[in-house]
């Protein structure tokens, strides 16, 4: 509070010291071919009571704006108050400054006679300029604190299109959860007919994956290598539904372990793989997920041997797919690149690119039971 009104007494110091040097030297030349003359000395101290005179008004006049504003839509109330107030001030200001400048500059004053030849003369050249320093003062205020309230206004604006952002962001990552989370119970379900111990494996694998998913679902981001152990646990879980019909590969490169990944950014677009790669061929699928850096990005791929897009209906507009390209959009604007298509060689590819970007911190152990 005390560097805040150092600061304002400061801001009105220098607001008025040009304009005290401006008022000594119209002071000085206006008498320079009077009967009286002012030497330079004398011009310049009755410019440093002139501006000191303001220095101590100013926060007044401040008060009063503040005080009786003048409303967008009650303005004639508030310009009834200030019109008056601007005359009463000025002209008491203005019997002020003549009265201390001639007790300063030696000029005896010993009747009303003497103060009124001293007044009148600086009244006629000088009240209208007074006055329009008072208007000056006014309108400074309400242009500050009309930019202060847009600044304000900015600011929340901005604060709300942050928890927006979040809150789109969440409701995004949400989804996701029941789309694994039923497809998995269903594949449960399947098993429970076949085989009871894989079914129960599954359902044991299940619930370290959603451990390990509550442990940092109030994250938007987490690192690469605790990304890769959220896919892991979920591809156990696969691997019991699908047995030998499913191989997976991982080709990452250990420098980007570290780096800064979306939540569960890899477990849709390896879902979807699974699901129209891999579900529909008797044969056996494979699924390589890959990361690297490049160009100060960090790109990962997810890839499969299915049939690609070209048939089983298979396109870009699934859930994880959309879900994934609708996370990265919000989370880096159009610093992203998200990439579907079918490979020459067989199979359907996904990249995507991200900033590249070492985590400070994060909880990287295994959240405790």
């Amino acid at each position: 509070m005390w560097q805040r009104r150092s600061t304002q007494w400061l801001l009105i110091f220098g607001v008025w010291a040009l304009p005290g040097l401006y008022f000594a030297l119209q002071v000085y030349l206006q008498h320079a071919f009077a009967n009286h003359p002012l030497t330079l000395t004398q011009a310049l101290l009755r410019g440093l009571i002139f501006w000191l005179l303001w220095v101590v008004s100013s926060p007044l006049v401040l008060w009063l704006a503040r005080t009786f504003p003048i409303p967008r839509r009650e303005w004639l109330d508030g310009l009834l108050f200030h019109l008056p107030a601007g005359v009463v001030f000025s002209f008491a200001h203005l019997v002020l400054y003549v009265f201390v400048s001639a007790r300063l500059s030696g000029i005896p004053i010993h009747s009303f006679s003497d103060f009124l030849a001293e007044f009148q003369p600086v009244f006629l050249s000088s009240f209208a300029w007074w006055s329009l320093v008072y208007w000056t003062i006014l309108l400074a205020s309400y242009a500050f604190d009309y930019y202060q309230r847009y600044q304000e206004g900015a600011l929340k604006a901005s604060q709300l299109e942050t928890q927006l952002a979040q809150a789109q962001l969440q409701a995004l990552k949400m989804q996701l959860h029941p789309h694994f989370l039923f497809n998995t119970l269903h594949s449960i379900s399947a098993l429970m007919r076949e085989d009871v111990e894989a079914a129960d494996q599954m359902i044991a694998r299940l619930g370290d994956f959603l451990r390990l998913t509550l442990h940092n679902s109030g994250e938007q981001q987490t690192t690469l290598q605790q990304e890769l152990k959220f896919l892991q646990c979920y591809l156990e879980i696969e691997q019991l539904r699908f047995q030998d019909r499913l191989r997976t590969e991982f080709e990452i490169a250990p420098s980007v372990l570290s780096a800064h990944v979306p939540n569960l950014i890899l477990q849709p677009l390896v879902e979807n793989a699974i699901r129209h790669g891999i579900a529909p061929q008797k044969a056996v699928g494979c699924i390589t997920i890959r990361a690297q850096h490049t160009n100060g990005r960090l790109q990962m791929q997810v890839q499969d041997n299915g049939p690609g897009a070209s048939t089983n209906g298979r396109n870009e507009t699934g859930v994880g797919l959309s879900n994934t390209q609708a996370r990265l959009r919000q989370l880096y604007g159009a610093n992203y690149s998200f990439e579907t298509g079918r490979v020459h060689t067989g199979g359907f590819l996904v990249t995507l690119e991200i900033p590249f970007q070492i985590a400070a911190s994060f909880h990287e152990s295994e959240p405790k039971d």
